[in-house]
């Protein structure tokens, strides 16, 4: 007698008659309700076999599992066992399978590095397919996701930023004089907003024009210290000797120039022992 020898997701293997093996192939995914038993089981067929090991139930109905409906039980099942072995804290991102080659491919976030590479082969005897960790970032995490960002709009990284989120730094807060509270400069994923990246390369040309705060500058008018600038507006604003603030434009006003800094004293005193020496 030919039996149909199958292995049940989460479970161990069977073995079931039909009338038909032609029906099944193996490495397929069947819902199986097998005669005395109420509920149906998920299983993945292994082969047929002429010789009987076990006990042999009759199969009563059966039907084909979709890939989605797969793919939602293996993922309930990867993150109960995970649950269980005190990786509470993984989140599950992303879950593919290659239903023809048997492969169960998971992206997971951690708050730490963590390497469950180790669990694959654990949980390939559960699942009876063969499973592949992946950490990826919490951008990636966001992307996949996705949610409305501070601005109301669905966030980039699941709209347009795929494959291609940037490198966000504070650095690029600091030069775009955005002091505000860390939540306000975070997105939804724990980081850096991805959009502080848009206007940078704007902000470091214009740095390259014009004077930082603190430096000293020649104008018409005297001599003054920059204390305010205003990229958006164009503009930078100095307080001159007599305590007057006066606003000089980017592109409007090229009477003004940067102050060298005098060279400091130490360095004064070599440039004198020199002479001397000479």
């Amino acid at each position: 007698m030919k039996t149909l020898d199958v292995s049940i997701i989460g479970g161990d293997a069977e073995t079931y008659y039909h009338p038909r093996f032609d029906k099944f192939r193996p490495g397929e995914f069947l819902w199986v309700k097998v005669e005395g038993e109420e509920h149906e089981k998920l299983v993945k067929v292994r082969g047929i076999n002429q010789r009987v090991s076990r006990e042999v139930k009759r199969i009563e109905s059966y039907r084909r599992a979709h890939r989605d409906r797969v793919l939602h039980v293996l993922k309930n099942m990867v993150r109960g066992l995970l649950w269980e072995r005190g990786y509470e804290n993984v989140k599950l991102a992303r879950l593919s399978i290659d239903m023809e080659k048997g492969i169960l491919r998971v992206d997971y976030v951690a708050d730490k590095k963590l390497n469950l590479h180790v669990l694959g082969a654990e949980f390939a005897k559960i699942l009876h397919v063969r499973v592949e960790f992946n950490q990826i970032g919490a951008r990636d995490f966001a992307a996949e996701i996705g949610w409305l960002g501070v601005c109301g709009r669905i966030t980039c990284c699941k709209l347009f930023l795929k494959g291609k989120i940037p490198s966000v730094t504070i650095d690029m807060a600091r030069k775009q004089y955005l002091f505000a509270g860390p939540e306000k400069l975070t997105g939804a994923c724990g980081r850096l907003l991805c959009c502080l990246t848009y206007e940078f390369d704007f902000y470091e040309g214009i740095y390259s024009k014009v004077p930082r705060i603190g430096k000293k500058v020649k104008t018409p008018e005297g001599v003054g210290t920059v204390v305010e600038l205003n990229v958006i507006k164009g503009f930078f604003r100095i307080r001159l000797e007599s305590g007057e603030k006066k606003e000089i434009y980017f592109d409007r006003d090229t009477d003004w120039y940067v102050i060298t800094e005098e060279p400091s004293r130490a360095a004064k005193a070599g440039e004198s022992e020199e002479e001397g020496n000479a």
